[in-house]
């Protein structure tokens, strides 16, 4: 057996009281890890609560220690539950969801954060919602605390002046989100958070993640916004509300403002030069959208942030200059 792949295990009886499938539809849910074993338990422990039999749990571990494995072996019994199945040695989120959904064996995949929890009844909303046959991606609630700096309030009026009004849950002309603000209605959507994100299997691999979005450091930034914006140029992607998930926001807590923001700057304006015409209006969109930004690090004093904003509109510039000094005449 490969020593990557581990935990596969067929002809499981069926446990008492748990769904064989969602409406036939078959779920491959996968959870990308690093260095995180007690947030994955609990996360796996969740999802193994109430997996339908036939779906699948798949743990790509991100960890050269492989901190994840023992973790999978230990929630991973041959009791009639789910079966899990891990995968090592994959390096950055978009490649860890790429090898993740290239393994699955499901009709439709579901991506969740190693420090997300699912509220009850989430496989069934997911299972209503893919009745339909012209849904090809599903979203719905993320349950967390809020963000309590200043302007952060997804309903700030200078944040609506800069998304320019427009329907709840699209993108703007530059690439950002409209947030939803009636989270209690579902809807159609024209993006997912990578907190919790699902789509069909076969759509999913055509789309597939940006890798490019994590080349250099490993984390990939805007790559939610990228691939469910792809997707949902194939087809109606649905928010729905009654499926959730309680995230954790473990990650955000230890990571490096200023090299944060630095990939705020450079991913944001690869995806908006990526996705979206550059219009005069457009550009000015994403200006504007900067500025927002360096506003927002002054008034809440996050000083790191806001050298990090300074060394990606460097690094944006720099990679621009090149390209503009090695075309030819």
């Amino acid at each position: 057996m490969d020593e990557s792949l581990l935990a596969t295990h067929a002809g499981r009886p069926a446990a008492p009281g748990r769904s064989l499938c969602l409406a036939g539809v078959r779920i491959s849910h996968v959870i990308a890890t690093k260095g995180r074993p007690e947030v994955l338990r609990e996360a796996l422990l969740s999802a193994v609560a109430s997996l339908p039999q036939e779906g699948e749990l798949i743990v790509v571990d991100g960890d050269p220690e492989r901190s994840a494995e023992a973790v999978v072996q230990e929630i991973d019994r041959p009791d009639g539950g789910p079966q899990i199945s891990y995968i090592a040695g994959v390096t950055g989120l978009c490649a860890q969801r790429n090898r993740g959904m290239d393994a699955a064996r499901g009709e439709v995949v579901i991506f969740t954060d190693d420090d997300c929890t699912l509220a009850p009844g989430f496989y069934e909303a997911l299972e209503e919602a893919y009745r339909d046959p012209d849904v090809i991606g599903v979203t719905g609630r993320v349950l967390q605390a809020p963000d309590e700096r200043i302007g952060s309030n997804i309903e700030s009026p200078l944040r609506r002046i800069v998304l320019g009004g427009g329907r709840q849950g699209t993108m703007t002309s530059f690439g950002f989100r409209r947030p939803i603000i009636d989270v209690e209605n579902p809807r159609t959507i024209e993006y997912m958070p990578g907190t919790f994100m699902s789509a069909r299997l076969a759509i999913a691999r055509e789309v597939r993640f940006d890798e490019w979005l994590g080349r250099s450091s490993g984390y990939s930034l805007g790559e939610d916004d990228d691939f469910s914006y792809r997707l949902s140029r194939r087809g109606t992607i649905r928010y729905v509300p009654s499926a959730a998930v309680h995230h954790h926001s473990i990650g955000k807590r230890t990571m490096d403002r200023r090299a944060l923001d630095r990939l705020v700057v450079i991913n944001r304006t690869y995806i908006f030069r990526k996705n979206f015409a550059g219009t005069l209006r457009a550009r000015l969109g994403f200006a504007g959208l900067i500025a927002l930004l360096f506003g927002h690090r002054i008034v809440n004093r996050d000083w790191q942030g806001m050298r990090g904003l300074m060394d990606g509109l460097h690094d944006v510039w720099n990679e621009d200059q090149g390209r503009a000094g090695s075309a030819p005449a």
